[in-house]
């Protein structure tokens, strides 16, 4: 599969297409959609950023990630419907996570969503403390990421 990729913004209607089959699969899996933890109306331009990835002009793979510090962002709303697609996807993110500033990523998904927690280890994400709305929940787990080894000189 030959990726590319599109930043964009969260109301465009390929994000949303892709999003509904997250909430789909979200809902199989966890029984919540996860739509509470992100607001599209936060969404800002200056500090957070939106992928859509294409296979072919297919939309096949979404994420974000928005401002969570000065330094950190936190990615949200990652979804792919093909194999690779969800790798290509983080990649972009995290590099353009850099190009804006973060040093730092974090995130958080259920620990039943067993794919996901071993996607993101996978990708050198390793468990950290909770944060936010997560720290009174025991069904979540957080992760985050060094991206300042992602910086080439």
């Amino acid at each position: 599969m030959h990726f590319e990729h599109k930043i964009t913004e969260p109301k465009c209607n390929d994000f949303l297409a892709l999003e509904k089959d997250l909430n789909s699969s979200l809902e199989t899996i966890t029984a919540d959609t996860g739509e509470s933890s992100f607001s599209r109306e936060d969404f800002c331009h200056a500090t957070d950023a939106c992928i859509v990835v294409y296979d072919k002009d297919k939309a096949v793979a979404c994420g974000l990630f928005r401002k969570h510090s000065a330094t950190t962002c936190e990615l949200k709303r990652m979804y792919s419907s093909v194999q690779g697609g969800g790798s290509y996807l983080i990649k972009q993110l995290e590099s353009y996570a850099v190009q804006k500033g973060y040093v730092y990523a974090v995130l958080s998904t259920r620990k039943i969503n067993k794919t996901a927690v071993s996607f993101y280890k996978h990708h050198g994400y390793k468990e950290i403390r909770p944060y936010g709305k997560y720290v009174l929940t025991d069904r979540s787990i957080c992760l985050g990421k060094d991206l300042t080894t992602l910086v080439t000189h």
